[in-house]
This record gives structure tokens, sequence and C-alpha cells, in this order.
């Protein structure tokens, strides 16, 4: 039986050529989007599940999403905390120049570790023993495309390497991590000495902090017990910078009460982007992916349904004459489905031809690294074929049943047109095409809009003109010598050193207020020299900015408008705040807020303190790695003249420096390429509705072919006829922005409040231009045919009259 279905359906395809190739192509390239975006959603959800027992691993966070953590709170908690099994600190990531027979490399993805990484990451060991590589200083762990990188053709392990002058030896060599996960390494340093990251007090926040819990311990069981934990080992150290007489007298006059949490290393990437060590995802772009693809896939089953709705009449005399033949109900059902599953198998052939084809741009334009072999994974294919069962079945199951109910003595006497219901549903299906096409481009324009933006906001200064030149902790004695020379080239106006740059990731440390009742405040920390305010062309709204001629402004501050509403003083100039044991700073002027940061985030408060013109921060403590210069002129000429200073005073360390509008930029290169694939793919879903309603306009204009040749004989115009057909689709598009119009403004409205400066969505253009759009595309895929048939000869529609 199944046989002669086969063939029978063989048969109607092939005598169907243009439903077939419609239905098939728009199938296809569904199917080949889907399993694009299936390949993408399934990489994201998939990141760090290669990891042992990653059910039980943690990142511990600072109060509720703080990614730094005290560098004593590891070990401190696993010895209070039975349900803790093992920790491991990490810092970084940070670049190194390694020095290798004479020759120069330098490498990104770098940290420091305690000796316990392998037992809490996955790592699978080369060379070196795991329980012994990081134990000793001056150890260094390599990956293995480091390690042939810079040892070619040797075994790397035991190999003495030159790290940033310092001589590290090589304890262990690890296969290349997998790159879906949060954390992405090229090589792990031990840490220089254990005093290094044990002494300090607990108010300073330098390290990322993970936990692996016993087997039956859940997360909830630790953080219940962490707020008696700060209060025994975080709140003496509050205390001694406020001046309170306990922790329950700080906490009583309104003290934060801080504490810790625990985040599920699987949930980094998605959930909790910002702890992420490397690529950073977004749980809610997977969703609107997610979504997409159901788009897509229902715009390919919509076509399919409506086409052979379509075709009712066409096919009502062939059901008719197999009911008198003697076929049952459910034999003609099984005859349509076996049709629609043969079309969804071939265009599942197609889709992944297809897909084969576009795979190479699709991994440029996702970041991604996606190969054929990825394709054809039985994962992959299980997942594609479930797709094809379900809209071979969802799709068919209408026509099938809906064609196989014709009554057989009417059917052959060519009564049977389409119903009343199946045009209301037939329409109904064609509005919902619109809806989703027109959120697609709703969403899309809002993508954009709000990227273009955040590329237009003003920051507080000019990004474009500040080149940072980085690692200038490396000159010294000889820094000083060469910033005057940078001064003396024509396009170089000013320059000022700092321990980071704005754009980078800016530290927050813990100040008090000096006065009867202290309030402790996490600020946002930069040391820079006194030309800051010059070269960046900040505004001074209060006060004065300090001076590194005046040696009583070594105990002064600045702080930003932000910082200046969070400590809550009116008249903040003369204001005392303070770092404990004698360290107080006194607030001499106030800047208007800039964008040190991403525009995801506000400004955060933010406090200045002097760097001394050689690098120093305090006493012995040298920071000034970052030398930010204000540029003018030709850029290029002057990046060589930089480079060329460089090369003269620096040896083995390659000039490396960033434009802050570069740096910028690339904190949105996420949004950016979602932006990307959501256009590509809302594109794609509107070709093929595009398609679809082509057919669907091709059918329904042959249907009422003598209808229009009979208004055409008394009188219609050509324009009068076409817009009889368009006008009902023009109605669908109506219908269609009814259910567009709200949902895009309340999803998307949603995906911008992740942004702390977003457009305003209320523009009634941002929804007009969509509706437009759509009913442009829509005239002029049916106006086509309608013109085609209005303008054809009535009398070889009449003939037969």
């Amino acid at each position: 039986m199944f046989k002669n279905y086969f063939k029978i359906s063989v048969r109607s395809l092939v005598r169907q050529k243009f439903f077939s190739i419609i239905n098939i192509s728009g199938l296809s390239l569904g199917l080949a989007a889907c399993l694009l975006i299936m390949l993408y959603i399934t990489n994201e959800l998939s990141y760090d599940n290669f990891h042992k027992d990653v059910d039980r691993v943690y990142r511990i966070a600072n109060n509720q999403s703080g990614q730094y953590t005290p560098a004593r709170l590891g070990a401190q908690s696993k010895m209070d905390f039975p349900e803790i099994e093992e920790v491991v600190r990490l810092s970084g990531p940070y670049d190194q120049t390694f020095k290798v027979n004479n020759q120069i490399f330098k490498e990104q993805e770098g940290f420091s570790a305690d000796s316990t990484f392998h037992k809490i990451f996955t790592v699978k060991f080369v060379e070196g023993n795991p329980d012994k590589a990081l134990t000793e200083p001056n150890s260094i762990v390599l990956t293995e495309g480091l390690a042939s990188k810079l040892f070619p053709k040797q075994e790397a392990y035991g190999q003495l390497v030159a790290v940033n002058g310092n001589s590290l030896k090589v304890t262990g060599v690890v296969a290349d991590p997998p790159k879906n996960t949060h954390f992405h390494y090229n090589f792990i340093e031990s840490f220089p000495h254990e005093s290094w990251i044990t002494v300090g007090n607990w108010t300073g926040n330098n390290f990322f902090t993970y936990a692996k819990l016993v087997a039956g311990a859940t997360p909830e069981s630790v953080e219940a017990k962490y707020p008696d934990f700060v209060a025994k080992y975080v709140g003496p150290d509050l205390v001694k910078y406020t001046g309170h007489t306990n922790y329950e007298e700080y906490l009583a006059e309104g003290g934060r009460q801080g504490t810790f949490t625990l985040k599920p290393m699987k949930d980094l990437h998605l959930y909790y982007p910002h702890m992420a060590l490397g690529s950073q995802g977004n749980i809610n772009n997977v969703y609107i992916f997610s979504a997409v693809a159901v788009f897509i896939l229902l715009i390919a089953s919509i076509n399919f349904m409506n086409l052979s709705t379509a075709r009712s009449a066409a096919r009502s005399k062939e059901v008719g004459m197999r009911k008198v033949l003697g076929s049952r109900r459910n034999q003609l059902v099984y005859q349509f489905l076996v049709e629609s599953m043969m079309i969804s198998v071939l265009a599942m052939i197609l889709s992944m031809g297809l897909a084969s084809l576009v795979l190479g741009g699709f991994n440029e334009l996702a970041n991604r690294n996606f190969s054929y072999t990825d394709l054809l994974a039985p994962s992959t294919l299980l997942l594609l074929f479930g797709l094809v069962l379900v809209v071979g079945l969802l799709a068919g199951s209408y026509p099938a049943f809906y064609l196989s109910g014709f009554n057989p003595l009417r059917a052959l006497k060519g009564e049977n047109k389409a119903g009343g219901g199946n045009v209301f549903l037939r329409k109904g299906l064609v509005a919902f095409q619109f809806a989703i096409s027109i959120f697609l481009i709703i969403s899309t324009m809002i993508v954009f809009s709000q990227l273009r933006f955040m590329g237009q906001q003003k920051l507080g200064f000019q990004p474009e003109q500040i080149m940072v030149v980085k690692n200038t902790g490396l000159l010294r004695e000889k820094l000083s010598a060469f910033k005057n020379q940078l001064l003396q080239k024509p396009n170089i106006e000013s320059l000022t050193l700092t321990n980071q740059y704005v754009s980078s990731s800016i530290a927050d440390w813990g100040y008090s207020t000096m006065e009867d009742n202290p309030r402790h405040f996490n600020l946002m920390n930069m040391f820079t020299t006194d030309d800051f305010l010059e070269t960046m062309g900040l505004q001074l709204v209060e006060g004065r900015f300090y001076s590194n001629e005046l040696a009583s402004d070594s105990a002064v501050a600045v702080i930003n408008e932000s910082a200046k509403k969070e400590l809550g003083f009116e008249n903040v100039i003369g204001k005392k705040v303070s770092r404990g044991d004698g360290e107080d700073y006194t607030i001499i002027g106030v800047v208007k807020d800039f964008n040190y940061e991403s525009l995801k985030r506000s400004i955060e408060p933010l406090i200045l303190r002097r760097m001394f013109e050689d690098g120093r921060m305090e006493a012995d403590w040298y920071g000034g790695n970052y030398l930010s210069l204000k540029v003018t002129g030709n850029f290029g000429e002057t990046v060589k003249q930089v480079e060329s200073e460089w090369n003269a005073m620096v040896q083995d360390e390659p000039f490396d420096f960033v434009f802050l509008d570069d740096s910028f930029n690339s904190l949105y290169e996420e949004e950016r390429r979602f932006g990307k694939l959501f256009t590509v793919s809302s594109g794609l879903a509107i070709a093929i509705a595009c398609l679809g309603l082509f057919a669907l306009a091709a059918f329904t204009l042959e249907r009422r072919r003598k209808e229009i040749a009979v208004r055409k004989v008394i009188g219609a115009s050509v324009k009068s006829l076409t817009m009889l057909v368009v006008s009902d689709f023009t109605k669908l598009v109506a219908i269609g922005s009814l259910i567009a119009i709200p949902t895009g403004y309340w999803i998307m409205q949603d995906w911008l409040a992740t942004f702390a400066y977003q457009i305003n969505i209320n523009n009634p253009l941002l929804f007009l231009i969509p509706v437009i759009l759509v009913t442009v595309i829509a005239w002029l895929t049916v106006g086509f045919q309608s013109v085609k048939t209005a303008t054809s000869n009535p009398v070889k529609a009449l003939r037969s009259e």
C-alpha cells in the first residue's frame, strides 16, 4: 500500500511542478535557516557542560552579582563550610610577553591560579603532573597550541621561558580548552608567592573564586551561612575603616550588610555574562533566535497549508473519483500525508546542501567555528529529522483531512469550492504571516537603532582622539624621557599616565566617610597623573583637580557627579573618605559624569586618585601601565612615531596600543553580531513569506480568472481589477499589524531593559515604517500577478462558457 502511496505522490508532485517547487523551496530555506540557528543555540546552551561534576561547581559572587572577591574567601570558606569540597582562585586575564630563543611572542588570555585548578575545571594534561603543576612559584602551564608555538618540534615540559623578564618553568602542557567555555585561557601561572594572595584585608576584591560542593550539598545551604561568615571575617575590617565599635553597630547605623552568593558555572555564559572570563552570551538572544526559528518554520508551514487548501478545487474531482472507486477516507488521509512527508524529506535533503553552502558565511557572522561534521552529527540529524516529521505532519494534516472530506458526488460535479471556513482559515494564516514579518522588521529596526544610538552617544570626551599605549610600567626609569619625547611630537597635545584606561575593567575599592556615623561605599577607583583632566577633555564642575607640583596633594581625591550623589554630601568639597589605617583622602574636586564603561551600564561612582609622574601609586607600589595620548592630525603617522620611540627604549616587548573609540566599539561586538544575525534571519523569514504569497496569489487569481474576465468585458479597468485583488491582501496586512505592533513593543521593551542607555521606542515611525514596508512588499508580490491576469485576453478565460 505504501508503495502505491509513494507512486501516486511522485506523480502528483511532478504534475504540479509550480506547487512542488514553491513548497520544497520554501521549506528547504526554512529548514536550512533553522538548522544553522539550532547549531548556534545548542552551542550557546552547551557552554561548560564538558566539565566533570559541572552541576556541583559554582562561582562565588560578591553579594548578588559582583565578580571580584577577597583573596582569602575561598580558603576560609572551605575550612568553615563542610559543604565545600574544593576551591580555586583565579586572577586575570592579562597579556604576557614570552621570550624563547631570542624570539618574542605576545600572548593573551593568561591567568594565575591555585594548584587546585585542575580539581575544579576539567583539564586534560598532555605533559606534567596535574597535582604538582602549580604548586611552586614561577611555574607555568601552557596549552598545546601555545606550547607548539613556543617550542616547535620539541617537548615543552621542563623548559624555561622568560615571561615579562621573569624566568618561569613549564610544569605542564594541557589540551586547548573547548570553544564552548566561559573561561578560555592560553596559559596558567602559579601565584608568585602565597603572601601575595593571603595577606590583606577582607574588603579588597581582586580575585575570582570558584567552589565545588560535595555531592548532595545545595548552594542555598552555603549561601545561608555567608551573612554570619561576613560578620565574622569581613566585619572587623569594615569596623576598622568606618570607626564603629562593632559590626552590629555598623549595620544599625545604616551600613550595608554584605554576603556572598553562588552562581552555577554552567549559567555564567548566558545568565551572568559580566562574570564570564571570555566569550559572553545572552539568554535573551537565545530566546529570540529560538522564536525566529519557530517563526521561520511557521511561515514555511503556513505556505504549505495555504497552497494545499488553495488547490482544493483542482483536486476535488480526483478525491471524488477515488471515493467512488472505493477508497476510504483514512486511505486518502494517508495518501496526502505521504505527499506532505515526501515534500518535507526532499526539503530536508536540499536544506542540508544549502546549510553547507552558507556555513562559512554563517560562521563569520556568528563568530563561531562550525564545521560540516557539526551539520552531520547524529544529534543534529536527529533534531532535523524531528523537525521534518513535525512540519510534515502538522503542515500536511489540515489539507489531508480537508481534502479527504469532500462529498464524492459534489466533487465529480465540480461543486466543491473552497468553503467559507477554509477561506477564513487561509486568510487568517496569511494575516499571521504578515504579523510575523512586521514583528521581525520592527525588532530589527529597534536593534539597529539601539546600536546606532550607542555608537553616537556622547561619552563626555572624544574617544577617537585618545590613543592608549600599553605596558608603560616596563619603562620605569625611562618613563620620563619617553613622555618628553612624545610631547615634542606636533600631533600629541597632552598625555596622562594611569593604572587603567577607560573602557577597560576598572576595579572598585571600599571607602568610608569620615563622620560621626561613618558610611561605607564601593567606588570605582583609578589612579591618574594631574594631566588626566586635560588629556581626556573632562569638565570640572566643582573645586579643582590635583597637581603633581603640590606635595600636599598626595592625600587628595577627585570624584565624579555619581560619586557625589552616592556619598550624599551637599557640599562635598573638603569632605574626607578613608581606606582605613590612616589612609584618608580629602575630596578637592568633582568632574562631570563621563562614560568610562560600556553604555549597557549606567555611570557608576568613580574616585580619581593621584599617581606620581614616575608611575608610583603609593610608596613603592607602581601601577602606571597605561599612557593615554591626546592625538590630533594624522593618526597613522603619530602611531608610527610613538612606536619608533617605544622600540628605541624598550627591548623584548612589542609595541601595543589601542584607540579608545575602537576599545569602546569592541564592548558592543556581541550586540552588533546579534543585530546582523537577526537581520539575516528576519530577511529570510520575509523572503519565505513572499514566496508563499506569490504562489497563493497565483492560485487565487487562477480561481478568479473567469470573474476577472467578466468584469473586464463589462468595462472594468486594469487598475480597478488589480486593486480588487490587492485590497484583500492589504486588509490582511492591517490585521497582522494589529497583532505585531503591541507584541513587538512589549518584547523589544524587555530587550532594551538590559541597556542603561536606550532609545525611546515610543517613536511611531519605528512601527509605521515596517507596516508600510510589508504593505509595499505585498502589493509588489500580488500586484505583479494581478496586472498580468487583468491584462490578459478575457476571451481565453470565457471561451468555454
